[in-house]
């Protein structure tokens, strides 16, 4: 047999040639000019699986069809067209193997194949690749992973609407570029909603949220920026847009409002907006400020409308930060004491009830009168520090009093503090820390605080196990329904001193025999308020109300100034009808009019 490598003239080097391929670890295949096996070596053999004597003389393509259509076939027929060698790395699949294939023209015609295993170096690459495609893909994932999160730092989960941050990220950017832009901040606040979450559930408030939401996405310009605020507040914000277009937008929110949204049961809600504006060097911070207090004069306008802040409103709200402020400090200083407001039984002329009311004593202002901080309290969420120690000083107080027989101490409990799931907890142990009986103890709440937190039913009642009483106090004034009465704990009604200035007309006195039989009617007590003249004294004593309080019988003071009952004086449970100087002061009257 002729190799392509054997020299003429040595024919003794054909065999070291022979031995030299044979010895390699590598296939190597020789064809001649008509493609025909001229020599294939034992490496080739045990690759491929062929027999040499079965192969050598054929044709290359017949004996090894999978190199057709191969980039290995392309390499051959240029190195034979060419005349030049040719290199190509491709996988060789009837040998299972990458290789580095080398086709070069032999002296004598045809040409020498050389396969270099390459396999182990692809490995390699391929495993490099992979783990580069991997760390790519791995810094995409984090890199999105940023941005998501980005993103959701800036945008509000249940609406798509921006958060804050957004909109202030937003703001800042554009004001960045255009800081002379005139900027206005519509502050929007849904009203009530807490009755929606109370009665029908959160599913349903979140459907009511992201609905006026997309309604806020509709009616904003493409300009403009919309923001839920938090809870239930949104935020429009607007660039360079005259008083008159934000006042525009801020009825056309409102008229939104109004439209019923599909859910569960058809709800309509309506909103309160404060709009606040500068012309230049606009300050985010400080309008949605100044917004909010405009939406505050909102509300108390009687919600459902916008109002523009004004500088009336900046300093109402600096008098309440003001506020506020000596708020913590009475609450280190003990600025704080208590008068007691008493309730004279119309049966025996005796207090039997006896209401504590909060006085603040400022070292500069002086008293300052209740209107001017509870408010701020609330808002401010100072009310629960207020209301303990309100609790606590007037539990103390009544233990001393603890000897008198029916006896009640009374004290006013706002709706945040029946928010508070400890009340209970509180009452008990300041009951048990000074070893009063609950019956001496008493607590009272607005009739419009169980009309808007219906929920707050299960404290009352709780507190009520205790053996606390509980008042309705300014009955007549809230959302009244008479017939709620049968459906909360109510111990006792207390008729707002507006029904009692009326008792001497038709009308009012009435309305006023009404509440009194329908309170009777739910074992209650009832007293009445703001009494002022004998003639209101015995009008509401002749339509048979329990207790009064006033101007006329006592006015509120301290504890050792009230004129109380002696320890032992008889129980209430003796006394029937009038007493008799009522009975006089009747037959007075009438002989008057």
């Amino acid at each position: 047999m002729v190799t392509p490598f054997a020299p003429a003239a040595a024919p003794s080097s054909a065999v070291e040639v022979i031995d030299t391929l044979e010895s390699f670890s590598d296939m190597y295949i020789g064809v001649d000019a008509d493609w025909r096996v001229t020599y294939i070596n034992a490496q080739a053999e045990m690759r491929l699986g062929v027999c040499r004597d079965e192969v050598v003389g054929r044709d290359v393509w017949e004996q090894f069809p999978d190199l057709l259509g191969t980039p290995i076939e392309e390499a051959y027929r240029e190195s034979a067209r060419t005349g030049r060698p040719v290199t190509v790395e491709a996988f060789y699949r009837a040998a299972d193997l990458w290789s580095e294939t080398r086709v070069f023209p032999l002296r004598r015609g045809g040409l020498g194949v050389y396969f270099r295993d390459i396999t182990e170096r692809r490995v390699m690459e391929r495993e490099r690749d992979r783990l580069l495609a991997a760390e790519r893909a791995a810094r995409a994932a984090a890199e999105q992973a940023q941005q998501d999160l980005a993103h959701q730092a800036r945008q509000d989960a249940l609406t798509g609407l921006l958060n804050r941050d957004g909109l202030r990220e937003q703001v800042d950017s554009y004001l960045a570029l255009w800081p002379s832009a005139a900027l206005t901040v519509l502050l929007i606040d849904l009203d009530r909603f807490k009755l929606v979450n109370d009665c029908l559930g959160h599913c349903v408030g979140d459907q009511v949220l992201t609905a006026f939401g997309h309604r806020l996405s509709q009616l904003a310009g493409h300009t403009d920026l919309v923001c839920r605020f938090g809870g239930d507040a949104y935020a429009i914000v607007r660039f360079d847009a005259s008083a008159a277009a934000a006042s525009e937008l801020a009825e056309a929110v409102i008229a939104a409002a109004r439209q019923p949204i599909g859910t569960c049961s058809m709800l309509t809600v309506t909103v309160s907006i404060g709009l606040a504006r500068a012309i230049d060097q606009a300050d985010l911070g400080k309008l949605m400020q100044q917004a909010d207090a405009a939406v505050y004069r909102a509300k108390d306008a009687g919600r459902d409308q916008a109002v523009w802040f004004d500088e009336q409103m900046h300093l109402e709200a600096v008098q309440r930060l003001q506020t506020e402020h000596y708020l913590r400090r009475a609450l280190e200083c003990d600025e704080f004491f208590l008068d007691y407001q008493p309730a004279f039984d119309l049966r025996c002329e005796r207090i039997n009830h006896v209401e504590a009311l909060l006085r603040w004593r400022h070292p500069t202002r002086g008293l300052v009168p209740p209107l001017d901080f509870i408010p701020v309290a609330e808002g401010s969420g100072l009310i629960h520090r207020v209301g303990e120690w309100v609790l606590a000083r007037a539990v103390e107080q009544a233990a001393r009093w603890a000897h008198i027989p029916d006896l009640r101490v009374w004290i006013n409990v706002s709706p945040q503090q029946l928010t508070h799931r400890g009340l209970p907890d509180l009452i008990a142990a300041h009951l048990d820390r000074v070893g009063l009986p609950a019956f001496h103890l008493g607590i009272e709440v607005t009739e419009s605080t169980l009309i808007d937190r219906a929920n707050l039913t299960r404290a009352l009642m709780a507190i009520r196990d205790l053996g606390v009483a509980i008042a309705i106090d300014d009955f007549g004034t809230g959302y009244s329904s008479l017939a709620r009465l049968s459906t909360f704990p109510v111990d006792v009604i207390k008729i707002d001193q507006s029904f009692v200035a009326d008792v001497r007309t038709a009308r009012g006195k009435a309305v006023l025999a009404g509440i009194v039989a329908l309170a009777h009617a739910a074992g209650a007590h009832v007293i009445a308020e703001g009494v002022e003249t004998e003639a209101q004294l015995a009008a509401l004593s002749t339509l048979g109300v329990d207790s009064a309080s006033g101007y006329l019988l006592a006015r509120p003071s301290e504890p050792d100034h009230l004129p109380l009952p002696r320890a032992t004086a008889p129980t209430l449970q003796g006394c029937t009808g009038p007493h008799p100087s009522l009975q006089h002061l009747l037959r007075r009257l009438a002989t008057v009019d």
